[in-house]
């Protein structure tokens, strides 16, 4: 109920009330000196006056009980969202502290991957140095070296033996050149890997926050609205306790005159008296919000050959968002569990969004495995909190496609070969990436 219609109902209780103080102060001594006749139609107006007064306020106070119920009856509720927002806030700030973590672990391994490959550069360097300079000397010096050595061969087995030295000597410095190379090649990969972990993790990071920052907003707009009740609450009580005075006060009126009009009425005692009693009327609208299911049914993926990647009309596009449907058609496991997987990679490329319900405008993490399961008539309720006591658990040793992963704070489905897809961040979408890109709290078979 809004402030508003309490403060009208204040008001016109009050009116009501006005009234019947003027009827109680009504001086007695107009009824001293009539007839019997007269005193007893003054007395019966005078009753009836009171009772419809009495009546009336009764009514009010009713009404402000019935107000003050609901009120009671919305601050509870508002209550009880306080406290679970409070509940989710907490596990927010703990998912954040880990991946927070999980940063500075992937920040540390970068900075010793960097030495890594400064001094793969460095080696790389040094050997093409060492190689050039042994050319050089080969070819600068003109019938010297290497030259004079094959041509002062004594016999054709020691120029055999000396071109055998020569070429061994190249091979030598092609194969450590080679080496170096591929050593550089192989930390430039762990450091790419690594920094798009980073960006992941930054990412999964920022939602968190975005998330907890949505939360605060709507805790700060229950507390105010639990405040607000609670003031109308205070507010009604006081003009309830002062209509319970009222009332008592004019029911003691009311005793007196029938007590007076008993003495002057004793042949009419048993006739009824009128009862002027008013009807309330409560009527209570339900209201009921259409909430259409925004779940999409196709997915905006293409297929060439064995690969499946993000279609045109995807929002993000790349290695990361392409999968070979023999990641799962070749993984161990059940039939229905590789179909759920084969349904969600046709998202690949589709938008993350924060709470939403859509496989093909948006979706975040949980969303995304609840809108895959129920595609199959499988329900189970988004929120990741929710999903990591659904289903069953099961070892990691036995994953298996259509299985969810739960993560500090996040969820995704196991496709098969170390992979999964997922709603990872508004920066990323839903993607694929490897399962153990972060370290997991459970895995959960929703399948029977």
């Amino acid at each position: 109920m809004k402030k508003t219609s309490i403060k009208n109902l204040i008001k016109g209780v009050a009116a009501a009330g006005i009234s019947v103080v003027m009827l109680v102060a009504t001086p007695m001594s107009v009824l001293a000196d009539p007839t019997t006749d007269a005193k007893k139609a003054e007395q019966d107006r005078q009753e009836a006056a009171l009772k419809q007064s009495i009546a009336e306020n009764q009514n009010q106070l009713n009404q402000i009980n019935n107000q003050m119920g609901n009120l009671q009856n919305q601050q509870n509720a508002v209550n009880s969202q306080i406290s679970a927002l409070n509940g989710q806030v907490a596990e927010l700030m703990g998912n954040i502290s880990i991946l927070e973590s999980d940063i500075q672990m992937t920040e540390n391994e970068i900075y010793e991957t960097n030495l890594e490959l400064e001094d793969a550069i460095q080696r790389e360097n040094d050997q093409y140095d060492a190689t050039m300079t042994r050319i050089r000397c080969m070819y600068e010096q003109g019938e010297t070296n290497y030259v004079t050595l094959l041509v002062m061969s004594s016999s054709l087995s020691e120029f055999l033996s000396n071109a055998e030295y020569i070429e061994k000597v190249y091979q030598y410095d092609q194969n450590l050149l080679n080496e170096y190379q591929e050593t550089k090649h192989q930390v430039q990969l762990l450091k790419e890997e690594l920094e798009i972990k980073q960006d992941d993790l930054e990412a999964e990071k920022s939602d968190l926050e975005d998330q907890k920052a949505e939360l605060d907003v709507k805790l700060s707009g229950l507390r105010s609205i639990a405040a607000d009740y609670e003031a109308q609450i205070a507010s009604a009580r006081r003009q309830a306790d002062a209509y319970v005075a009222k009332i008592k006060a004019q029911n003691e009126e009311v005793r007196k005159i029938e007590a007076q009009r008993a003495a002057l009425l004793k042949e009419e005692q048993d006739k009824a008296k009128k009862a002027n009693q008013a009807t309330q009327t409560a009527a209570k609208t339900t209201t009921t919000a259409a909430n259409p299911n925004p779940g999409a049914v196709g997915g905006t993926a293409i297929m060439t050959g064995n690969i499946v990647s993000a279609g045109p009309n995807a929002k993000f596009h790349g290695a990361q968002y392409q999968v070979d449907v023999g990641v799962i058609t070749n993984a161990p496991g059940s039939e229905r569990g590789k179909e759920v997987a084969m349904y969600a990679i046709q998202f690949l490329g589709n938008p993350y969004v924060h709470a939403g319900r859509s496989l093909i405008t948006g979706t975040d993490c949980s969303g995304f495995t609840s809108l895959v399961y129920k595609h199959f008539g499988i329900n189970i309720s988004p929120g990741v909190a929710y999903q990591k006591n659904e289903g069953r658990h099961v070892d990691a040793s036995d994953l298996q496609p259509g299985d969810v992963i739960i993560y500090p704070g996040h969820a995704a489905l196991y496709l098969g070969s170390g992979k999964i897809i997922h709603a990872s961040s508004s920066a990323t979408g839903i993607k694929i990436s490897n399962w153990n890109y972060r370290a997991y709290s459970d895995i959960r078979r929703m399948l029977p």
